[in-house]
């Protein structure tokens, strides 16, 4: 059985670094601010006293330092989903491939293609605590922070909602160090200390 996928292919064309042509309409200080960019050392293109030299040589090393052709990129992760009923995930990664011909490029090809693979429970645990983390964020933005700016206020937050002791633990931890960075200035401000027994007493 096939678990691969093309979702989609598309042929775009993207910018490149200059080529010859372009690189030989540069004057004398276009072509040495290129060579900074790309750390090539001055003394190299001002060891010659023939100026003509140096501009070919400046050229010559900005082709092969920068080639006109895109900049390689590496598969990307788009999505993943998974399926805790099957143990599958699927992935959909982007790829991108440049045709040159002869030395010329041409074009690049935007394939987005998806893949079924095992999906292990560390990856469903980390998935429950990175949605249960961006809960958490997104509740404290709906709230007032300087409403929560001592530890009864913030230990009433992290346990509203019930949950297990280490759950009402990470909310608390997550408010006291938004109210930290509200507080960041004020000299009088004292971090409130908040402990897993705070907690279980609360």
């Amino acid at each position: 059985m096939n678990n691969n996928k093309i979702i989609s292919s598309e042929k775009i064309i993207l910018e490149v670094p200059p080529d010859l042509s372009i690189l030989k309409t540069y004057n004398n200080e276009q072509l040495i601010s290129n060579c900074i960019q790309l750390n090539i050392p001055r003394e190299q293109y001002e060891s010659n006293n023939d100026e003509d030299k140096n501009r070919i040589f400046m050229i010559n090393e900005i082709l092969r330092l920068n080639p006109p052709i895109p900049k390689i990129e590496k598969p990307s992760l788009v999505n993943s989903i998974y399926d805790e009923h099957t143990m599958h995930k699927t992935n959909t990664l982007r790829y991108v491939k440049h045709i040159v011909e002869e030395g010329i490029y041409k074009y690049s090809l935007i394939t987005l293609e998806s893949y079924i693979l095992p999906l292990t429970k560390k990856e469903l645990d980390n998935e429950k605590k990175e949605k249960f983390i961006d809960n958490i964020l997104n509740e404290i933005k709906l709230i007032n922070i300087q409403d929560y700016i001592n530890k009864e206020d913030i230990l009433k937050f992290a346990c509203k909602n019930g949950g297990t002791s280490g759950e009402k633990f990470k909310r608390a931890v997550i408010l006291n160090k938004a109210v930290v960075h509200l507080r960041q200035h004020d000299k009088e401000f004292i971090r409130p200390r908040i402990t897993h027994y705070d907690i279980s007493v609360y």
